[in-house]
């Protein structure tokens, strides 16, 4: 009785464990769901500070007058760069968002005229069977009726970030402000001094490795978006401007996102009412592809390492998640979120084996200050 009892004390420990673990994930996605109002435009403030911290440090780092200026003229300076850099967003979109939906009706007439003599062609072809044919058909119908919905939900998407820039402002401001003082607090937590250093030791580490990947690819779609800009404007897509924001904003949504976002142009590139065509689509999908690998798969990785790669499977798991809790714009966060959560798992030796598993090939970072 007693073995029995050893033997299954250990079993129900585990057992308790993860139904306590399971308990805390879905209260976590009701509050994330329910507080979303809230909670997204505080995520992006937290990812803007990075940025901040990281443009602040390297004006402090340039040459000649950087190293003399005092630390809140440089943070000053890198407030002012990022919110000059909202105020483009907020302009573009304001300029093409509500022309782009006032077209929407004569581009969808031209795809479904140019989509359904395509399948007339390859119907005449009498290569491919009926069913085959009828199932492209159901396809295609599929296909067109999610377009409007799609540019409903990514514009009312950018509408709300837009609006919701002053919460984004105070937030920012409020965050940069606290940052010294939160350091403050955490050293009251404990009263031993080596376990305080540890700890701030742990967590500047981590804001490092954080401020990393989203400086890197921030900075890496910035160059894929100014050079699709470029490209869109030599070829003649209507919306460059616009376009360009979006693989902006898409790059940050993995495999799919860059997908979505060279779709886009592509289209209208096919239907546009002035020089659009089949051979000025096939141009501008050749010459987008090429930039998006040429970042994606040469440059990017080697800047942002190894250590921050998440398995495929997460990667998709992490937007079906997020984007469920919060649309588009979890989309968007989707990613950076779920990086942020393994770096920090990753330097703790209890959650350790969790960053192992969201991992691609199971090698992550070493635990900073082992204890």
């Amino acid at each position: 009785m007693a073995a029995s009892e050893t033997a299954d004390g250990p079993r129900g420990g585990g057992q308790a464990q993860a139904f306590y673990g399971l308990a805390l994930a879905v209260l976590i996605g009701f509050v994330a769901y329910i507080g979303r109002g809230v909670i997204i435009p505080f995520v992006v403030a937290g990812f803007l500070c990075f940025l901040i911290y990281t443009l602040k440090e390297t004006i402090k780092r340039g040459p000649l007058v950087g190293r003399f200026l005092p630390n809140w003229l440089c943070y000053l300076f890198a407030f002012a760069a990022i919110g000059s850099g909202f105020i483009v967003i907020v302009d573009i979109v304001r300029e093409n968002a509500e022309t782009l939906v006032e077209k929407a009706p004569l581009y969808e007439t031209r795809l479904r005229d140019i989509s359904q003599e395509a399948l007339h062609f390859v119907e005449g072809l009498n290569i491919l069977p009926a069913d085959f044919l009828s199932g492209v058909e159901e396809l295609r119908r599929t296909g067109l009726s999610m377009i409007r919905p799609i540019l409903a939900d990514i514009g009312s998407t950018l509408s709300a970030l837009t609006a919701n820039v002053v919460t984004v402002f105070l937030y920012t401001t409020f965050m940069l402000l606290e940052r010294g003082r939160i350091f403050l607090k955490i050293d009251l937590l404990s009263e031993d001094t080596s376990q305080r250093r540890a700890v701030n030791e742990i967590i500047g580490d981590i804001g490092t490795m954080v401020r990393e990947y989203i400086t890197v690819k921030t900075v890496s779609n910035l160059v894929t978006a100014t050079a699709s800009y470029a490209i869109m404007r030599l070829i003649g897509v209507e919306f460059a401007g616009f376009f360009a924001l979006l693989i902006f904003l898409f790059n940050f949504i993995p495999i799919v996102g860059a997908i979505s976002a060279i779709s886009a142009p592509v289209l209208l590139a096919l239907v546009q009412p002035d020089g659009g065509g089949v051979q000025m689509s096939l141009l501008t999908l050749a010459l987008l592809v090429g930039v998006e690998q040429t970042m994606s798969s040469g440059i990017e990785p080697r800047l942002i390492g190894k250590s921050l790669n998440l398995s495929p499977l997460v990667i998709l798991v992490s937007l079906g998640v997020w984007g469920t809790l919060w649309g588009f714009a979890g989309a968007l966060l989707a990613v950076p979120v779920t990086v942020t959560l393994m770096i920090i798992l990753t330097q703790f030796p209890s959650t350790r084996p969790i960053a192992v598993l969201l991992s691609d090939s199971g090698q992550i970072a070493g635990i900073k200050h082992p204890r």
